[in-house]
């Protein structure tokens, strides 16, 4: 007889199947490339789409991000291939790291550690939780990315196209939050990637500090400061935006606004 598979998903979370499928995603290999790294962001989004595991948010939206960084790099809008391809693989292996701690009981970042807490609260506004996992990424992973690779300044125009690519593919994966997690973010999103705000719904503070490109402008600063040797500083610098963007997340969830 051939043997059933165990299912991969216990209600609405991974089972322990599913965990195994999961941890096997995230462990890197040294023959990755662009195109197995968007197989392996790809694969985990659909396997917690598929147990509607609120986890999955984050690589929902991610799949998009490096599949629109990987077009920029065949069509050359990244003049800088190779670098391109680097801070694919350097950013992604992150994302990669802190979800098998979390899938594993390792040590995660205090930002992954906020959102994947935050996913399993069902109290809280999963709008505000995909956020915070984009902040995380943005503030803590991204400077730290750009160091790895031996960014230097003349890759700066590079790294600004990325980040308008990014506004770019916003309604994408604001119709698959709300699909598969049913998280309405369409308001906020549009608000954080294009500055488009809803009149009088957020309020001031939440339009000047939910702002996607000053948020990728202090990563870059960031970047420099650690390039510099002054990373205790940029750790200052990060753990402070980290925490105050999350404040202000978690008082417009308490307001109900998202």
């Amino acid at each position: 007889d051939v043997p059933v598979p165990e299912p991969l998903c216990s209600g609405s979370t991974l089972s322990m199947e599913g965990v195994d499928a999961m941890v096997e995603l995230t462990t890197l290999n040294r023959r990755e490339t662009i195109y197995t790294t968007y197989e392996r962001i790809d694969g985990i989004a659909r396997l917690f789409e598929d147990c509607n595991d609120p986890w999955g948010m984050f690589p929902t939206t991610y799949r998009h991000i490096t599949n629109r960084i990987i077009q920029a790099i065949e069509s050359g809008e990244i003049e800088d291939q190779r670098w391109g391809e680097q801070i694919v693989l350097d950013f992604a292996s992150r994302y990669f790291a802190n979800l098998e701690a979390a899938l594993t009981g390792g040590e995660l970042s205090y930002g992954w550690g906020q959102y994947y807490y935050l996913a399993d609260q069902a109290d809280v506004s999963r709008t505000r939780t995909v956020l915070v996992a984009m902040v995380a990424h943005l503030t803590l992973d991204l400077p730290y990315a750009l160091w790895a690779i031996d960014t230097t300044d003349a890759h700066a125009d590079d790294y600004f196209v990325l980040g308008e690519l990014m506004i770019e593919i916003t309604p994408l994966f604001i119709e698959e939050l709300l699909y598969y997690y049913g998280a309405d973010a369409e308001d906020i999103l549009n608000g954080f990637f294009l500055g488009e705000w809803v009149d009088g719904a957020f309020g001031e503070d939440t339009m000047i500090t939910l702002s996607y490109q000053t948020i990728r402008t202090k990563s870059w600063n960031n970047w420099r400061l650690i390039n510099s040797g002054l990373g205790l500083v940029a750790d200052g610098e990060i753990y402070t935006a980290f925490w105050t963007i999350d404040g202000v997340l978690a008082s417009l969830d308490a307001a109900g606004t998202i």
